[in-house]
């Protein structure tokens, strides 16, 4: 045994979980856990973002984000940290189905999860894409750029869905709203498209692709309730290149939910 604090201590121990105070046979910053003082943070963590003073477990200008120490230089150090900003990409062709997991329900959970958690979120936009033809200016249009998450919940919320000429075959114009999301959105913006099939202009990959690595955002293809393309087909690993794909059916609506809330809580500017 080991003599600490006049306690004896089973051989491999440097603390007692038993006493008043376990923790006081440790240097600061450390815990007792299981007879064993090690950091009081989760492994791979370096901060607790749950503290009051969470920064000041960080170095110099550095912001607890996610338990993670990390620089933010567009957040000011008196306020809390500025997560990234949030675009919507939604098809709005008749194609999509009213659904539990359907584009509306999705949209609307994500927005109230981050009124709910309080995500400091400075810019929202809302863009959309049909098919009128090949013209993109046609097909994709920027219904909103706001700071103010109601009124982009409510401009989400309020979108029609409906097919026109160009549209009554089942590929979508996916790639032509992305570009345009891209080029309209800050950097380090996450962009969430929300579709249920496949998508003609896949030549628009490079380009999508060049402005996405450019910006530095992240890009999240959302095929919800069901994939109604071909498996086999061309869109779907073109969508794998040009983001991180989630078929709803597969992973859930709940398990995406937390991927956008994880990368947002976890992210700065």
């Amino acid at each position: 045994d080991r003599c600490v604090q006049c306690k004896c201590l089973p051989p491999g121990c440097n603390c007692d979980p038993m006493a008043a105070d376990p923790d006081s046979f440790c240097m600061a910053g450390e815990v007792c856990k299981d007879c064993v003082c090690g950091s009081a943070l989760p492994p791979g963590c370096d901060c607790d973002p749950d503290l009051p003073n969470a920064d000041a477990q960080c170095g110099g200008d550095l912001r607890c984000v996610g338990c993670k120490c990390q620089d933010c230089p567009a957040s000011s150090r008196s306020a809390k940290v500025l997560n990234p900003p949030l675009v919507f990409v939604i098809d709005t062709t008749k194609s999509v189905k009213p659904d539990k997991d359907s584009i509306f329900n999705l949209t609307s959970k994500v927005v109230n999860t981050i009124m709910k958690d309080k995500i400091n979120i400075p810019r929202y936009q809302l863009v959309t894409f049909n098919d009128f033809g090949p013209a993109i200016n046609r097909n994709v249009k920027l219904e909103i750029d706001t700071p103010d998450v109601r009124a982009f919940g409510q401009a989400t919320a309020s979108l029609r869905f409906e097919s026109y000429n160009g549209g009554r075959d089942s590929k979508e114009r996916l790639t032509q709203g992305l570009l345009v999301a891209l080029q309209n959105s800050s950097p380090k913006s996450l962009i969430v498209v929300f579709t249920d099939n496949g998508s003609k202009d896949l030549g628009l990959e490079k380009e999508i692709v060049r402005l996405r690595e450019a910006k530095g955002c992240e890009v999240y293809i959302v095929l919800t309730p069901e994939y109604e393309g071909r498996p086999n087909g061309k869109s779907l690993p073109t969508y794998a290149r040009m983001g991180k794909v989630f078929l709803i059916s597969e992973v859930g609506a709940d398990s995406f939910l937390q991927t956008v809330e994880e990368f947002e809580e976890r992210n700065c500017l």
